[in-house]
């Protein structure tokens, strides 16, 4: 078994904060504390840096390539994020037909996150695994008791 490096251990605990960030954004979003989400927005963003951190030395070392494009989703996914939200303020979760791209992309970040953990190590996956588990928990929360408006 191969000992984890610091850039290792960086990323896990990124990706766990990263998953847990998301998941308390959304509880502060079902009590509005809209205050809260914007700095707990702020600070998920921060995470960036320690992700490329991790990134430029996992290209010097010479990781496998697909590792790295999968750090250019959660890249791609953040970017849109700090763009649509805190630059042009553009309400893209009011309509299917920009929210569901958006979704699929968050996804796709998430599930990074995990394949990218499983890769450095199997059991401390599980912990950034459960951490998205938390953020979903969280999800089902923030829309439980929503109704949809009636549209006539």
């Amino acid at each position: 078994m191969e000992m984890l490096t610091f850039f290792d251990w960086l990323f896990i605990l990124t990706a766990i904060l990263f998953n847990l960030l998301i998941a308390g954004i959304f509880i502060a979003q079902k009590h509005g504390r809209e205050g809260l989400v914007s700095v707990l927005g702020r600070v998920w963003l921060t995470l960036f840096f320690p992700l490329l951190v991790v990134l430029v030395n996992y290209m010097i070392i010479g990781k496998e390539s697909w590792m790295l494009v999968l750090f250019g989703v959660i890249f791609i996914y953040m970017l849109v994020e700090f763009v649509l939200d805190y630059i042009v303020h553009y309400d893209f979760r009011a309509q299917w037909v920009t929210h569901a791209p958006y979704i699929l992309l968050e996804y796709a970040a998430l599930f990074s996150l995990i394949a990218i953990a499983i890769n450095i190590d199997q059991m401390l996956s599980w912990f950034v695994a459960g951490g998205f588990w938390i953020l979903m928990g969280s999800l089902i929360y923030l829309y439980a008791g929503r109704r949809k408006a009636k549209q006539v």
